[in-house]
């Protein structure tokens, strides 16, 4: 019911907030953030980072060396008066998380990071997230269909004992299997190639991956696969995180807040902006991984069906109010449970309102 989502919306953007102005400002943030404003990805370019470069205007400069592009910071297709410069992470970066390298390197002001992630790491790197750009998490597990055609969920896998490939550890595996979801015997955390593990299997294999990718590529990219695979995402399995979250160093919530109360609405926009046309930030995603020459292979369709996929899905949103970008306090406190429950990490002392804030939001910006 409507009512019911006004009174969500309420309470949590209330919980987090603490009473700031968060409304329309100006948006020049000269003399006001640093310059440039440094965001450091998780990953190379993907769609799922459009609201990030949507922010990267006419004029940009491409540093295919060190795999970052810089140019005009841009808020709706105005100048804001400073540049904003966005580096990719994954193999580029050692696979180091975003909150190492923010405290490595004291010019990256933002960051791409798990919430769960954040939560691990926090005593040691303490960073805050201060906006959600995805509602729910891309990360999935796909199968072949047509060898099990009774599997709908991943729960099911477990039935028919099928080995899924997993890559790495991770505390969404241990969640699975401390919650019975998935047996340990099916994990494969083995350094297996994709796609050509998956393919030489003949559809016996499960395998993780996102579902605003995978799915694309074996059906339509991958002429050895060529057919569809089923997938479900592991939030809609019982996995709540929150995926690329945005977030900075403890410190700069107070020491930077008056940037951040006028630079988190203009990435709340932007967010909105790619979604609403993707179009022209796609074809930069897609010019830059291949100028990075990093063995990465993004094309334009693989682009196009990330972006229906965001939507179809649900990952990107208002979630459960009527602006992008918040966190739910409850889904936040879950998931430190969660940590404490799989990891050695003593979560005793945290407080799930000091890790992330919606007090920077603009309640006013949504889908």
């Amino acid at each position: 019911m409507k009512i019911n989502k006004i009174v969500i919306s309420l309470v949590t953007f209330c919980f987090l907030v603490g009473g700031s102005n968060v409304m329309a400002r100006s948006i020049s943030l000269t003399g006001i953030c640093p310059n440039p404003i440094a965001i450091q990805l998780d990953w190379q370019p993907e769609s799922e980072h459009g609201g990030i470069y949507e922010l990267v205007g006419n004029g940009y400069k491409i540093d295919s060396d060190n795999k970052k592009v810089s140019g005009p910071l841009m808020a709706s297709g105005q100048k804001t008066g400073i540049n904003v410069e966005v580096r990719i992470g994954g193999p580029p970066v050692g696979f180091q998380p975003a909150q190492a390298l923010m405290y490595a390197d004291t010019s990256i002001f933002m960051g791409f990071s798990r919430v769960t992630e954040l939560i691990s790491s926090y005593k040691d790197l303490p960073i805050v997230a201060v906006m959600a750009t995805l509602d729910k998490s891309p990360f999935s597990i796909y199968w072949d269909a047509a060898t099990y055609p009774n599997v709908n969920r991943i729960s099911d896998l477990k039935k028919h004992n099928v080995t899924i490939m997993l890559g790495r550890p991770d505390i969404g595996w241990k969640y699975f299997v401390a919650k019975g979801i998935m047996n340990k015997s099916q994990m494969d955390l083995s350094d297996m190639a994709k796609p050509a593990a998956f393919i030489s299997a003949n559809g016996k294999l499960a395998e993780a991956g996102f579902a605003t990718a995978e799915p694309f590529l074996y059906e339509v990219e991958i002429a050895e696969w060529g057919k569809p695979v089923k997938v479900q995402l592991l939030h809609d399995a019982g996995f709540p995180e929150y995926f690329q979250a945005l977030a900075v160093k403890k410190e700069d919530i107070d020491k930077k807040s008056e940037c951040l109360e006028k630079l988190v609405p203009i990435i709340q926009q932007s967010h909105v902006d790619y979604i609403q046309n993707p179009n022209k930030t796609n074809e930069l995603i897609v010019k830059l991984a291949k100028t990075y020459l990093t063995g990465w292979v993004y094309s334009m369709p693989a682009a196009k069906f990330s972006h229906r996929q965001q939507l179809a899905l649900d990952i990107v949103g208002n979630g459960e109010n009527y602006f992008i970008g918040d966190f739910n306090p409850s889904r936040v406190e879950r998931l430190v449970e969660i940590v404490g429950f799989v990891t050695d990490v003593d979560v005793s002392s945290l407080d799930s309102r000091e890790m992330v804030t919606n007090k920077f939001l603009d309640p006013s910006i949504g889908l």
